[in-house]
């Protein structure tokens, strides 16, 4: 066991040697619907016949060498409420909730010394482009005539200005490229379609090639796509399978890249698509479409060095992606509004403990015995999971206060020794002083009461 030097009020404690990844790619994938690529599932038209399904080799592959869960079920078929969902993990989240201070994987990410990068074809709102250090996106949203914008963001404690720049560099010129990646093809031609996506992984690769020269600095990439939801709307069901077969080519060598770069991969959607039959065009949001399965359920695949491989047959909702996102990173779940719950697995689960002032923290099993002392926040990586431990809290203050609690190690906790935010009652939390007076108390009474027991005895 090792302890690191407190930084800024944060002791952290590591229990065992645990892998966490330098970063992590998420792509989302507008309108990939999970009854689409979920092999145990066929995808129906609204009329009851079954649709065309692709072939997904490079997805499939990726996701039996990750955690897999294709039953996630959106609140919202509304794709900005969508992309809020993701990074926020509340259900019922706007684009105006992602404005607000640790309401997204953003906001803790940064505060652990990440930073921002995010490519943007379709979920672009302005509050989403606010918690990126850096972001190209396509002012049009339209896959005929995209107008990709570079937006900078200044933040106090960013990092290297010359990586910065060397990540806009890349932007702006990826932003003069992107007409001539569609510009080949005639309006209408699935080719268009696929080109801008092509797009979107290409400037993935390089940015994530250029973050090469940085291997000290931990980052996020947010890439969304965007034509797949466009293919199903306008080019039916075979444009859709044509799109989502050509993304399948692309993602391979992302995938790959991301594995040499110690980097975690997540794959996720806003929502699906439905189809009022085989040859109907698509849709999502309208009545018709928005209470379809093939609508409601989204995938979510990711791939890292500390997960184990999983797959999730339970239902689970969007509003879990961001909780596990950070779970995967080994960041604790301090979301603002988050309603959800990781279903990342792992060997371990972490503890982050909050204290209401500086003291000391003790963890006890069966097995071990762990203390660190001197701070108000403190954060043990590495516990076993699947047991119960005893937290024990000590002030360090004039009245020196005890808190007290068992908890079970399912999954990463955040501990908070102060009133409890659901109930409003308060912790196990008597002065130590307190504590002994009433102990020897008890005992006295215990001594009188058996006393008074032999007396009557004896009497009788």
């Amino acid at each position: 066991m090792q302890l690191s030097t407190p930084v800024v009020a944060l002791t952290t404690i590591d229990i065992q040697n645990i892998e966490t990844d330098h970063g992590a790619v998420i792509l989302i994938t507008d309108g990939l619907g999970a009854n689409y690529i979920n092999p145990e599932k066929i995808p129906y038209a609204l009329d009851g016949n079954p649709l065309e399904k692709p072939d997904v080799k490079n997805i499939s592959a990726f996701a039996k060498d990750g955690l897999q869960a294709f039953s996630v079920l959106i609140p919202s078929t509304k794709g900005e409420n969508g992309h809020s969902v993701i990074v926020t993990g509340n259900p019922g989240a706007t684009t105006a909730m992602i404005a607000y201070n640790d309401a997204t994987i953003y906001d803790i990410a940064r505060d652990n010394g990440y930073i921002m990068f995010a490519i943007l074809e379709k979920g672009d709102t302005a509050e989403l482009i606010d918690k990126q250090d850096i972001t190209i996106h396509d002012s049009t949203t339209s896959i005929n005539d995209p107008q990709m914008k570079v937006v900078l963001n200044n933040f106090p404690d960013q990092p290297d200005n010359d990586m910065i720049l060397d990540v806009e560099q890349i932007f702006k010129e990826y932003a003069i490229l992107a007409p001539t990646y569609i510009q080949q093809y005639k309006e209408g031609e699935i080719e268009r379609y696929n080109a801008y996506n092509l797009w979107g992984i290409e400037t993935s690769l390089k940015v994530i090639e250029m973050m090469e020269q940085y291997p000290d600095q931990k980052y996020i990439l947010t890439t969304n796509i965007g034509a797949i939801d466009a293919a199903g709307i306008y080019r039916r069901n075979e444009g859709y399978v044509e799109c989502i077969e050509a993304l399948d080519i692309m993602v391979q060598p992302l995938i790959e890249r991301t594995e040499d770069n110690d980097l975690a991969f997540i794959l996720t959607s806003d929502h699906g698509m439905a189809f009022q039959s085989t040859d109907g065009r698509g849709g999502s949001k309208s009545g018709k479409y928005a209470t379809s399965p093939e609508v409601l359920q989204i995938p979510f695949i990711a791939t890292s060095s500390n997960i184990e491989r999983k797959f999730i047959r339970e239902q689970i909702g969007q509003e879990d992606i961001a909780p596990t996102i950070l779970s995967i990173l080994d960041l604790p779940n301090e979301l603002r509004f988050s309603a959800g719950d990781s279903f990342a697995s792992k060997r371990y689960v972490n503890f982050k403990i909050l204290l209401p002032e500086n003291g000391s923290v003790s963890i006890s099993s069966k097995e071990i015995v762990l203390k660190a002392e001197d701070d108000s926040e403190y954060i043990f990586y590495g516990l076993e999971p699947d047991k119960e431990y005893s937290i024990t809290a000590e002030l360090s203050g004039n009245d020196e206060q005890v808190y007290e609690r068992t908890v079970f190690a399912d999954s990463d906790k955040i501990i908070r020794f102060n009133e409890d935010k659901e109930t409003g009652e308060k912790e196990n939390m008597i002065p130590k002083g307190t504590r002994r007076t009433i102990g020897s108390i008890f005992i006295i009474i215990i001594n009188m009461a058996g006393l008074v027991m032999i007396f009557r005895v004896i009497k009788s």
